[in-house]
């Protein structure tokens, strides 16, 4: 009789930990591919403010290289885009927004639903405070592409050498509880 109890404890056990798995998809906990959320149909797009002319006359653009979510969420896409921004700091904060809009196609935003609040650049580090919404937050798999994606943009920039990412202002050990994030990220 213990034994059987043993038995039927473990075996509920395991289904209730296989069941919650941080409410991740099933596909994310039989292994086979990271969660990243398909794009809403039915999102709002985010309001844009309106450019002045005088400031139209002061802005600057750039050619930079972002990085996007396969179809399936395996690996990252590279695609070049080009941003517009009015200060040179202003480059990095574009670069990264563009991370969060969807390049059409198959490709998935990786930062969709989370937003760049400040992009600094101070003695070749890098210091980016985002605040993440409830529907930006990805499974293990999308948190270690989003990683991937926002290092791989920074650290095209030469005078980038390390990044410091913030959440709301403050250091985090991880930005959705799943990948240690290291204070600062260093150019690899």
């Amino acid at each position: 009789m213990s034994y059987h109890f043993v038995k039927t404890a473990i075996i509920g056990a395991s289904l209730l930990a296989l069941l919650s798995a941080c409410g991740q998809s099933k596909a994310l906990v039989s292994g086979e591919q990271p969660a990243i959320p398909k794009q809403s149909q039915t999102s709002a797009p985010e309001s844009q403010p309106a450019v002045k002319p005088a400031e139209q006359d002061n802005m600057k653009q750039a050619k930079v290289k972002v990085y996007y979510g396969d179809e399936n969420g395996e690996k990252l896409v590279e695609q070049e885009t080009t941003v517009t921004y009015q200060q040179e700091d202003g480059k990095y904060a574009a670069a990264l927004k563009a991370l969060s809009e969807s390049p059409g196609g198959k490709q998935l935003a990786l930062l969709k639903g989370i937003k760049i609040l400040s992009a600094n650049l101070k003695d070749q580090m890098l210091t980016v405070n985002l605040s993440i919404a409830p529907e930006g937050r990805l499974g293990s798999g999308g948190e270690a592409l989003l990683l991937q994606a926002v290092q791989n943009t920074v650290f095209q920039f030469s005078e980038i050498h390390s990044l410091e990412i913030l959440v709301d202002g403050k250091k985090v050990e991880s930005l959705m509880g799943h990948m240690d994030l290291p204070h600062p990220i260093k150019r690899g």
